[in-house]
């Protein structure tokens, strides 16, 4: 209620009333800032609206809602047409947070996902017996990126009948990571190849890269250079130069 009473106090505050011609003597910059302070004030107030709540008894409160989801749209698909697709994804993206299962945010947040995973494409062939390999593919958070795989490589393990036992430093950080699975890391230095936390690529799925920096791939083992066969990847994104 305090809020929509404040809201209609700057709604009145904004009517330009006659005046006298003794009172007319006003400053022409100072009305255009006092413009412009409503302005901000009234975009502010619709923000605010927008960002709490989608269903409002008072119908003008939902009209300003109304308003902000359309201009919001409109800035969505000027950014697609200009190719802006970092800022279309983020208009598209407030909205799908905004309002759950409004199907034109989520067909324009699918159509950039897909268009920026089909930007660039990197074709890296990964050994089953290294370490570490640069997959020629440079990442950018924040961007969507689909991973192809295609062969099959073999994890060979000798051993007697006590089995082996990991050390801290072999154990996967992430116990949902199989021996034997293809895992990615983005780095930037030597050192961020130990420091990062690797994580599992399914081919067919896409993630969202989560630093901007180089894609490494490697078959998680505690030591390859044992292991046999290679895995074709195809890496497809939008990538950094």
């Amino acid at each position: 209620m305090k809020f929509c009473l404040c809201l209609v106090a700057t709604l009145i505050g904004s009517n330009t009333f006659a005046q006298p011609p003794h009172m007319r003597r006003v400053d022409v910059k100072q009305q255009q800032q006092q413009a412009e302070q409503q302005a901000q004030r009234m975009k502010e107030q619709i923000q605010s609206i927008a960002e709490n709540s989608t269903d409002f008894a008072d119908p003008q409160l939902m009209t300003l809602h109304k308003e902000f989801v359309a201009k919001a749209e409109k800035l969505a698909i000027e950014y697609e047409r200009k190719k802006q697709f970092d800022q279309a994804r983020e208009v598209y993206s407030s909205l799908v947070r905004l309002i759950p299962n409004y199907t034109p945010a989520e067909d324009g947040l699918a159509r950039i996902l897909n268009n920026q995973t089909a930007q660039d494409k990197r074709l890296a062939t990964v050994l089953a017996n290294q370490a570490w390999q640069d997959s020629g593919a440079s990442l950018i958070d924040g961007v969507p990126v689909r991973i192809e795989t295609k062969g099959t490589w073999k994890v060979v393990v000798e051993t007697d009948s006590r089995g082996i036992e990991l050390t801290e430093e072999q154990k996967p950080r992430d116990n949902r990571i199989k021996l034997g699975t293809l895992v990615g890391v983005i780095a930037n230095t030597p050192a961020e190849l130990s420091s990062e936390r690797p994580f599992a690529i399914e081919s067919g799925n896409v993630f969202i890269a989560q630093k901007t920096g180089q894609l490494y791939l490697r078959m998680f083992d505690i030591d390859p250079a044992d292991n046999d066969g290679k895995l074709l990847v195809l890496i497809q994104s939008t990538f950094g130069k």
